[in-house]
């Protein structure tokens, strides 16, 4: 796995702020898929999902903090519902890699990309995004699931 330092650019996000059990996502990315559609709004990319709960702790039958969201287009500007948010997001630097594969063994990932934050002389400051490229959500085989990571970063 290699990782990459990426500038994100300003974003418009729809998000849906969630806390509860891991298997809940699959009605929020639902939901928020829906949205999408039947409003007929224009996104870039997949859908993502950003961890406030130490990512390791997932899936433990804990509830876990964690949001579901998607990047909305340029000239999009949507009206929030009930339970979907319209959010900025700032710019910022991530660590991104790609981990590749059944997410049972994403910390392997993980670990990979912290390992690279303290060789190379960064520092995660924030929560990190896993980017749904391809997930249960659109492909049908395990094996071709593929998910990027990005972690938040300064260089120290």
């Amino acid at each position: 796995m290699q990782c990459e330092e990426k500038h994100i650019p300003d974003q418009k996000l729809a998000v849906i702020n969630y806390k509860g059990p891991i298997e809940d996502m699959d009605v929020l990315v639902a939901k928020l898929m829906g949205w999408v559609e039947e409003e007929e709004i224009d996104v870039k990319g997949e859908p993502f999902i950003i961890y406030y709960s130490p990512r390791h702790e997932v899936g433990n039958g804990e509830d876990v903090v964690f949001d579901v969201g998607i990047v909305l287009g340029d000239d999009e500007d949507p009206e929030k519902t009930d339970l979907i948010r319209i959010v900025d997001l700032f710019e910022h630097n991530v660590l991104a890699g790609i981990h590749e594969g059944d997410t049972s063994s994403i910390m392997d990932t993980y670990e990979k990309i912290v390992d690279y934050s303290v060789n190379n002389g960064y520092e995660i400051i924030g929560s990190p995004t896993e980017i749904l490229i391809k997930s249960k959500y659109n492909a049908d085989d395990v094996d071709n699931y593929i998910t990027e990571i990005q972690v938040p970063i300064i260089k120290i």
